[in-house]
C-alpha cells in the first residue's frame, strides 16, 4: 500500500507539473508569467530543504525508514498545495472556471494529507482512524475531479457507453429500487398486518409486479427515460451511429411501400407515433400519398403557396408548436402562412423532402410521445440529413417506374407492329375480293366464299382492337360545350344497347370548356365504357355535372364491383394495369394524361362491392 501510495502521489504531481508548464508556456513573455515560475521554484525548493532538515535534525522514535518515508509523503502533500495554489492564480481568469472543482479536489486531498502526515510526523505513527477515514475523504472529492474532467472533451476517457445500455441500466436501476421499496413495504405488512399479513403480502407482490410490468411496457414512459438519458449523461443527444443504422434497416427492409417505409424512418428518429407523405404530382399540385398512424388528408397543396416555396427556399424544419408560439423566428426567413388544413390536421413537424435543390414532397409528423421533448437545431439537423436520404430513395422508385413504363410502351410498339403486319394481310385478302368481284359476282359459290371471307376478316380485326385502342387525333383545342356533349354520350350508348344505360344530370344549361370535343368524348366514352364494364346489367350509372370555384366539376360513379385502395393507389393510373382481365389497360393513364394536358385533374373514390365513382375537373374556357 504504501508503494502504491508514491505511485499516486508522483503522478498527481507529475501531472500538475505538465499543467503548470503548459500555463507558463503561455505566460512565460508577461512579467507576471516569468515572477511566477520564480516564486514556484523557490517554494518548492524551500519546502524540499525543510523535509530533509527535518528527516536530518529531527530525532525519531521510530526506525529511520518510517521516519523518511512519512517525511517524504510529508514534502509531496506541502509541494502539491503550493503547485494547486500556483496553477490557479496563473491560469487566465476567463479559463479558470474550467480547472475550480479540479483544484478544489485536489488541495482538498493534500490538506487531508498534511494533516495526517504532519500528526504522524510528530507521534511517529500513522493514525488508524486518520488513516481509514482519509479513503472516505478521497472519495467525497472524486465528483468534484469529475466535473472539471467533463468539462474538458480532451480530458475525457475514451471509454463509449452506448445509449441503449445506459437506457437499460437506468431502466434496471429504477425497477430495483421500485422493487426493493416494495419489498421493505411487503415485509412490514407481514410484520404488523397480524392474520392477514401473509395474504395482504402476496396481494401486495402480484400488484407490485403488475404495476412495473406496465411502466417498462408505457412508450411514453421509455421515450421520456431516454430523453433524460441523452439530455444528462451525454453531449449530443444522438447515438448517431445507431440511428443511421436503424434508418437503414427501416427503409430497406419489410414488405411494406416505400411510401410506408419512409414515413417511419423519418417519425422513428424524433420518436413520432405516426405522419403522413406529401409528394410532388405531374399536375404541379402537392398531395397526401400515404400515411401511417394517421389520417389521409384529401386536399391538395399548390405548388406556389407560402408552404411549399418556404420549404423549398429554406430547407428548413417547421415546428408548428413553435411557429404559433414564436411567429418571428420563422419570419426572418421569409413569409409564412399555413394552409387551413394544417390546422385541421394539428401536426407538430413538417419535414421537408429536398433532393438536388428541389423539394419534391415533405413529411408531416404527429407530437412526440415524449410530448415535454425540446425541439432544437440537433432534431432538426438530423431530420434533414435523413430526408434527403429519403428524397434520394422516392426519387429512384419514381425513375425506376418510369423506365419500366417505357420498357412497357417499347413491348406496346412491338405488338403494334405484328398487328400491321395481320392488317396488311387482311387487306389483301379484301384487295382480291375487289379485283375478282366483277368477273365472278353471279357465281353462287363466290358469293358464298366472299361473305365467309368477310366474316373471319371482320372476326380478326375485333380482336385487334379488343388488343390496341386508339385515341382520335387532335388538330386543336377550341371552345365546347360540355353540356350537348354529355347529351350526345348518353344518346350513342342508348343506340348501342350498352347496358345499363347512364342517366345524365347537369346543373348548368352550358357550360364552356377549351379542348378538342373529339378528344374529350373519347375521354368521357372510355370512363363510361369503363363503368358499363365493371356494373351488371340491372346496375346504376350516373353521370352528373356542377360548377365548382368557376370550375367543371364531372363526376362518373357506377354501382359496381370496385376496386380496393391498394390498387387506386399504385397500378389505377399506371399503363397496362387493368381489373377487367382484357384489354392492355392504358385506357385511364391516357385519360388522365389528356386531362392533366387540359390543366385539369382526375381522381377517384372505390371500395371493393360498393362501386367506384370518378370525378373530373377541368378549367372554365
Amino acid at each position: 500500500s504504501q508503494f502504491l501510495e508514491l505511485v499516486k502521489s508522483f503522478a498527481w504531481l507529475a501531472f500538475l507539473v505538465s499543467m503548470l508548464a503548459t500555463t507558463y508556456a503561455h505566460s512565460v513573455s508577461t512579467k507576471t508569467g516569468r515572477e511566477g515560475i520564480v516564486k514556484t521554484f523557490l517554494i518548492v525548493a524551500a519546502v524540499v530543504a525543510v523535509a530533509v532538515y527535518a528527516v536530518t535534525y529531527i530525532e525519531l522514535q521510530v526506525e529511520i525508514e518510517g521516519g523518511l518515508l512519512i517525511a517524504v509523503h510529508l514534502m509531496m502533500a506541502i509541494t502539491g498545495i503550493v503547485l494547486v495554489e500556483q496553477l490557479y492564480r496563473n491560469m487566465p481568469s476567463e479559463q479558470r472556471w474550467a480547472i475550480k472543482f479540479l483544484c478544489l479536489g485536489l488541495l482538498g486531498s493534500y490538506i487531508y494529507a498534511f494533516y495526517m502526515y504532519s500528526d504522524a510526523l510528530l507521534y511517529q505513527r500513522v493514525d488508524p482512524v486518520l488513516w481509514q477515514t482519509r479513503g472516505f475523504v478521497e472519495a467525497l472529492l472524486v465528483p468534484l475531479i469529475a466535473v472539471s474532467v467533463s468539462k474538458d472533451p480532451l480530458w475525457s476517457p475514451e471509454i463509449f457507453i452506448s445509449r441503449r445500455v445506459v437506457f437499460h441500466t437506468t431502466t434496471l436501476l429504477a425497477s430495483a429500487v421500485y422493487l426493493l421499496f416494495m419489498g421493505f413495504a411487503g415485509y412490514y405488512v407481514k410484520e404488523f398486518g397480524g392474520s392477514w399479513g401473509p395474504v395482504v403480502q402476496a396481494f401486495f407482490l402480484f400488484f407490485t409486479i403488475l404495476v412495473l410490468v406496465l411502466f417498462l411496457a408505457s412508450r411514453r414512459i421509455r421515450a421520456r427515460i431516454k430523453v433524460l438519458v441523452n439530455k444528462h449523461f451525454y453531449p449530443y443527444k444522438y447515438d448517431y451511429r445507431e440511428e443511421w443504422l436503424r434508418f437503414i434497416r427501416t427503409i430497406s427492409f419489410g414488405d411494406e411501400h416505400l411510401y410506408r417505409k419512409s414515413i417511419k424512418s423519418i417519425a422513428q428518429i424524433i420518436e413520432s407515433p405516426g405522419g403522413m407523405l406529401w409528394l410532388r404530382q405531374d399536375n404541379g399540385f402537392f398531395e397526401c400519398v400515404d400515411a401511417w398512424e394517421m389520417p389521409l388528408v384529401k386536399t391538395r397543396e399548390p405548388a406556389v403557396s407560402s408552404l411549399i416555396r418556404f420549404l423549398e427556399d429554406n430547407e428548413f424544419v417547421i415546428s408548428v408548436d413553435e411557429l404559433n408560439n414564436e411567429p418571428e423566428v420563422y419570419n426572418r426567413l421569409g413569409y409564412l402562412e399555413m394552409p387551413h388544413w394544417v390546422n385541421e390536421v394539428s401536426p407538430w413537424l413538417i419535414v421537408p423532402l429536398i433532393h438536388i435543390d428541389r423539394l419534391i414532397g415533405f413529411i408531416i409528423l404527429d407530437h412526440s410521445s415524449a410530448q415535454k421533448r425540446h425541439f432544437n437545431w440537433e432534431d432538426s439537423d438530423l431530420l434533414k440529413t435523413a430526408a434527403r436520404q429519403v428524397a434520394s430513395y422516392l426519387e429512384q422508385l419514381k425513375d425506376s417506374v418510369a423506365l419500366a413504363e417505357a420498357r412497357q410502351f417499347e413491348s406496346f410498339s412491338k405488338i403494334s407492329t405484328y398487328i400491321v403486319h395481320d392488317m396488311k394481310n387482311l387487306v389483301a385478302q379484301l384487295s382480291l375480293i375487289i379485283s375478282n368481284a366483277e368477273k365472278h359476282k353471279d357465281n353462287p359459290l363466290f358469293m358464298e366464299d366472299v361473305i365467309h371471307t368477310l366474316g373471319n376478316t371482320v372476326q380478326k380485326m375485333n380482336k385487334m382492337l379488343g388488343v390496341v385502342s386508339s385515341k382520335s387525333g387532335s388538330a386543336g383545342s377550341s371552345r365546347v360545350d360540355v353540356i350537348p356533349l354529355l347529351q350526345e354520350l348518353v344518346k350513342m350508348r342508348e343506340k348501342a344497347n350498352s347496358k345499363p344505360v347512364p342517366v345524365l344530370s347537369c346543373e348548368s344549361e352550358s357550360f364552356d370548356i377549351r379542348a378538342d370535343k373529339g378528344q374529350l368524348l373519347a375521354v368521357f366514352g372510355h370512363l363510361v365504357q369503363n363503368a358499363q364494364d365493371a356494373t351488371a346489367d340491372n346496375g346504376e350509372i350516373d353521370i352528373t355535372q356542377t360548377a365548382e370555384d368557376g370550375n367543371l366539376v364531372v363526376q362518373f360513379k357506377d354501382s359496381g364491383h370496385g376496386m380496393d385502395e391498394e390498387f387506386i393507389k399504385t397500378q389505377l393510373f399506371r399503363p397496362f394495369k387493368s381489373t377487367k382481365g382484357k384489354g392492355m389497360g392504358i385506357g385511364v393513364y391516357e385519360t388522365k394524361e389528356i386531362i392533366h394536358a387540359l390543366g385539369g385533374s382526375i381522381d377517384v373514390e372505390s371500395s371493393p362491392g360498393q362501386g367506384s365513382c370518378f370525378t373530373v375537373r377541368l378549367p372554365k374556357a
